[in-house]
């Protein structure tokens, strides 16, 4: 090898024939797994993103059946609480009519007791005017004989 000296000529050409086609390979071969590397990532990043707009729709038809069935629950819940209002007002008409019979068997039951007593008094009485006509009749015999 001569030894020549390194001019900038030289180092140009150096540079031109040997150190740029090297860095070139290198920064081509590197752009280039890059490339792939990014082409790889932006196909997966696709894919996932489809996977993920395909769930998004089924949540949103999932969600849109939820609500339709929570209106038809909400609308079941307000027939229960007027059917629940309505059956509340009905008992309450009930106990008052209850109260009200009870208290009128109350009365019938001490006017039956009225009644049986007064039923009983005049049996006694009846009773005692039966012995009042044996005394009586008793007492007439008694007095022919003693005179």
């Amino acid at each position: 090898m001569s030894e020549q000296p390194i001019t900038l000529s030289v180092l140009t050409r150096f540079h031109r024939e040997v150190f740029l086609p090297d860095v070139e390979r290198i920064v081509e071969s590197a752009e280039r797994r890059l490339r792939d590397e990014m082409h790889t990532l932006h196909d997966s990043l696709l894919v996932r993103f489809e996977r993920l707009e395909t769930e998004y729709e089924a949540i949103k038809a999932g969600l849109g059946r939820v609500e339709q069935r929570l209106d038809r629950v909400e609308q079941r819940l307000d027939t229960l609480e007027s059917d629940y209002r309505n059956l509340l007002a009905a008992v309450h008409r009930l106990e008052e009519r209850l109260s009200r019979v009870e208290r009128r068997l109350d009365e019938l039951v001490e006017g039956q007791r009225t009644c049986a007593l007064r039923s009983e008094v005049q049996d006694l009485r009846d009773r005692v005017d039966g012995l009042k006509a044996q005394v009586d009749a008793i007492e007439r015999r008694l007095e022919p004989s003693s005179s």
